[in-house]
């Protein structure tokens, strides 16, 4: 079990390359924000990491190579990295191959081509259908499958790892152990997941196995007004 009142710093990926060819790598934004997210936490030496997970996606190890070359710089130490596919995202290609053909109609699938607002809703739209079930029998994982999956990463922490911990992931299983500690609905779930930004930092204090959240979608690394071009959702 967990110390009394430990510590789960959930970081999310830095920008990975949306609309090209390989998804899972970082853009040259993403770079830059894994580099100032390093440099922050490297920053901060109350920040000592008795554990150092990951999930097994390119984006998340680029992500956390920034960090790892900052510390070693810093002649700080890290963790070796534990790498748990449970930490991975969902396939956000097969929800969207099945939602249009579904869908096909839908005005949104359209509009979303160059209107980031209707990129927006048409994510809400295909997560709340995969939340519903709508999706189920066209992609590899259903919303209760991901969600199971997202509780074993979280018990394989309350029951190997001690103190101050920190996981390198993606928007999804974040926002399931957030609807977890919170104990809210599938859509606010779905909510909590698009409202995560790239790089954002969220805290869980756990107390045995329960996880309480105390902070969420913080990006005290892009605070500066200059930093403000660096801030993404996707």
């Amino acid at each position: 079990m967990l110390a009394s009142f430990g510590r789960v710093i959930l970081v999310r990926h830095a920008q990975a390359s949306f609309g090209s060819a390989n998804y899972d790598q970082l853009s040259e934004r993403g770079k830059q924000q894994a580099l100032r997210l390093a440099a922050w936490l490297v920053a901060h030496p109350e920040l000592d990491f008795s554990h150092v997970a990951a999930g097994t996606l390119r984006r998340h190890a680029q992500t956390l190579a920034a960090i790892e070359a900052s510390f070693q710089s810093a002649r700080r130490a890290l963790p070796a990295l534990v790498q748990d596919a449970d930490w991975n995202e969902f396939d956000h290609e097969a929800l969207f191959r099945a939602y249009v053909t579904r869908h096909a109609e839908d005005p949104l699938l359209t509009a979303a081509r160059s209107d980031q607002r209707a990129a927006h809703a048409l994510m809400r739209a295909v997560l709340r259908a995969w939340a519903e079930g709508e999706l189920d029998d066209d992609v590899p994982e259903s919303w209760a499958t991901f969600g199971a999956r997202v509780g074993q990463a979280r018990a394989k922490l309350d029951s190997a790892a001690r103190g101050r911990i920190l996981v390198v992931t993606s928007g999804g299983p974040i926002s399931r152990c957030a609807q977890a500690a919170l104990g809210c609905d599938d859509r606010r779930a779905v909510t909590l997941n698009l409202a995560l930004r790239n790089t954002a930092v969220s805290e869980f204090r756990t107390r045995d196995d329960d996880w309480e959240l105390h902070s969420w979608n913080m990006l005290p690394h892009l605070s500066a007004p200059a930093d403000r071009e660096h801030v993404t959702y996707y």
